[in-house]
């Protein structure tokens, strides 16, 4: 999770890294951050949060939705897109942002977006953005100038296709039939072959599209190069960091979704072996 400031950059802007807690971003470090009125910003995924699968706890969402940020134009921007996407248990009711930020006194303070692209299909879905009646009316007055209409012929597919809330439950029930078997493979071949060595710790999320593992330092980018070799391509290590750097070189992100279950724990032997591999190296000082 990221806050921005400015920064002669493309955008003008430069990304902060703020530590993750088992409960959300730590809030202490942004509340401290939001001091500074140059900071004029937070990204949010508050639910199955990429990569780590964590859940904001009500109190993180309690305290961003009070945060009294020294930039008058501070933005949260809540990007809700795991909201439905459990894969192992019920759905998990989730707090109002958009609720909690007017009754904080902060109505204009928060974007929230979702999008159907994994409920029903990748660049079909629909997108959807949420926001206060002033801050939706300038947002329209933007997006007038971008696009002729919206895809309204799509629009009344999904409205027909997924109904209502509980047919659209019923739906991802579905998706966690086929993605359930997926995590779990991936997580008992970790726990089989990584977990007595000490090397690794990840979390064991039940929802969303990741696995987050976190190697002993430094041995995140020589695992992927490794299993590169071998011919296992992965996401680079530390993608999800602000630029890709991960200071540590420890994260890297597992998205088991697309192979079938065979092919996916070949892939994570192969990891397994490079992982233990690289540790190895280094170990060994090499």
């Amino acid at each position: 999770m990221t806050a921005t400031s400015t920064s002669p950059s493309l955008f003008g802007m430069e990304l902060i890294t703020i530590p993750m807690t088992e409960t959300g971003p730590d809030m202490d470090a942004v509340e401290e951050a939001v001091k500074d009125p140059a900071v004029k910003g937070i990204w949010c995924v508050p639910k199955y949060s990429n990569p780590e699968g964590i859940i904001y706890s009500p109190e993180t969402i309690d305290r961003i939705a009070h945060l009294k940020p020294a930039a008058p134009d501070f933005v949260v921007m809540w990007d809700n897109a795991y909201c439905i996407h459990e894969f192992e248990g019920d759905y998990v009711p989730f707090p109002d942002i958009l609720s909690l930020c007017r009754e904080a006194g902060n109505p204009d303070m928060v974007f929230e977006y979702a999008s159907t692209s994994k409920v029903t299909f990748p660049g079909a879905g629909i997108s959807v953005m949420a926001a206060s009646e002033a801050n939706i009316k300038h947002m329209v007055s933007l997006i007038t100038f971008q696009t002729i209409s919206a895809d309204k012929v799509n629009q009344l597919r999904h409205v027909r296709y997924l109904k209502d809330k509980a047919h659209t439950l019923e739906l991802m029930k579905k998706h966690a039939a086929i993605l359930g078997p997926k995590f779990r493979a991936v997580l008992d071949v970790l726990d089989r072959e990584i977990a007595p060595l000490g090397i690794a710790s990840w979390k064991r999320p039940t929802g969303g599209y990741f696995v987050s593992v976190d190697t002993a330092d430094g041995l995140a980018k020589r695992t992927l190069a490794l299993c590169k070799e071998a011919g296992v391509v992965m996401t680079s290590a530390g993608a999800t960091f602000p630029n890709g750097n991960d200071p540590r070189d420890r994260n890297i992100r597992i998205a088991p979704s697309l192979p079938p279950v065979a092919e996916l724990e070949s892939a994570i032997d192969v990891f397994c072996v490079c992982l233990r591999l690289a540790a190895l190296e280094k170990l060994l000082g090499k």
